[in-house]
């Protein structure tokens, strides 16, 4: 079986939908079920960091991406679950599927988000692949009611993109489709909508500065980025690579915050090999946001916080959460400011 007749659910989909057991560090609850395309053949991509590249996976599709393993369902089961579990819980706001790089991958995606559309009262996102859709897929997701379309650029210059997904590692992947993408997708959009965002994972390679630097490029073009933090993959070929350092992120979240807020652009921050060192408001206003807290949750479609997707639930049990699922607590905060610096 493959999509579109099954789809892999991430394990905190699968356990919100009552399909696997768990809980959830601090009841951190998925506002989002997370869908994989799948095929038996895997995904046609090398890219680096990811736990199904081609070279790693040898046709074992998906032995792990974001830390776990992600089973597989038939679609039906997983719409007929979701749909129960969203009458239960208003938390879930939203279900997304996300592409693999497959000859089949944007026509299968149209029939999926057909089905879900029929049966489901929830938004829907769709994670693309340029390299495989062309504008008339995002022609029809956009007429299906798709409200947000995501490109997972992932990283934050054209060379850490050709050396990690492109040629430099025998994938098919080019930065010049994947950013010419966001274009298209503009062109398409009706009355603003489908929202357009980028996925930008930190600690790939790139400096502070490339960082805000593309996060601005993508606001410029009308994309929102949506910030991970690199953690490595077992089996990948990054799989020894460390993950950014805490206070290097923080400080890519709150760039990336004040960026989205509209409340300073990249060119008014400034930088010392690379690394941010000013951002171009004072203090007091800096530590208002800071305080706030939102700098420092999960950024994406609105309702997907995707709990412990970049770090185990025992690092986030001795602070070192990434990207926070829910809003950080007073102490969480104190914790955010010492990492910082404040």
């Amino acid at each position: 079986m493959a999509s579109p007749e099954t789809a892999r659910l991430s394990l905190a989909a699968a356990i919100t939908l009552g399909l696997k057991r768990g809980r959830f560090y601090r009841d951190a609850k998925p506002g989002c079920i997370n869908l994989l395309m799948e095929y038996d053949e895997g995904c046609l991509a090398n890219c680096m960091y990811c736990g199904q590249a081609r070279s790693v996976s040898l046709n074992n599709p998906c032995k792990n991406l974001i830390r776990v393993h992600w089973p597989s369902y038939p679609l039906r089961e997983v719409i007929r679950m979701t749909e129960q579990a969203s009458s239960r819980d208003r938390f879930i706001q939203r279900i997304c599927i996300a592409s693999i790089t497959h000859p089949r991958a944007a026509d299968d995606m149209i029939l999926m988000v057909e089905q879900i559309r029929a049966s489901l009262d929830l938004e829907v996102s769709a994670l693309i692949t340029p390299t495989i859709f062309c504008k008339d897929h995002l022609r029809r997701l956009v007429n299906l009611g798709v409200n947000n379309i995501t490109v997972a650029v992932d990283t934050a210059t054209p060379e850490l993109f050709h050396k990690l997904r492109g040629q430099g590692c025998r994938g098919p992947h080019t930065w010049e489709r994947y950013l010419f993408a966001l274009r298209e997708i503009q062109e398409v959009r009706k009355n603003g909508l489908p929202s357009l965002g980028v996925h930008l994972i930190a600690g790939l390679g790139e400096t502070e500065e490339e960082a805000i630097c593309f996060i601005q490029t993508c606001y410029d073009i009308g994309a929102r980025v949506h910030l991970f933090s690199f953690y490595p993959e077992r089996g990948s070929a990054l799989e020894d690579r460390p993950q950014p350092d805490l206070m290097s992120y923080r400080r890519i979240q709150l760039g990336r915050y004040l960026i989205d807020q509209g409340l300073i652009r990249a060119d008014h921050m400034s930088f010392t090999e690379g690394n941010l060192i000013d951002f171009g408001l004072t203090r007091v206003e800096l530590l208002d946001c800071i305080r706030s807290g939102i700098p420092f949750m999960t950024s994406g479609c609105p309702g997907c916080n995707r709990p412990y997707a970049n770090e185990t639930p025992g690092q986030a049990s001795v602070g070192s959460f990434r990207n926070y699922p829910f809003p950080p607590t007073k102490g969480d905060i104190h914790l955010i400011e010492a990492q910082m610096g404040f």
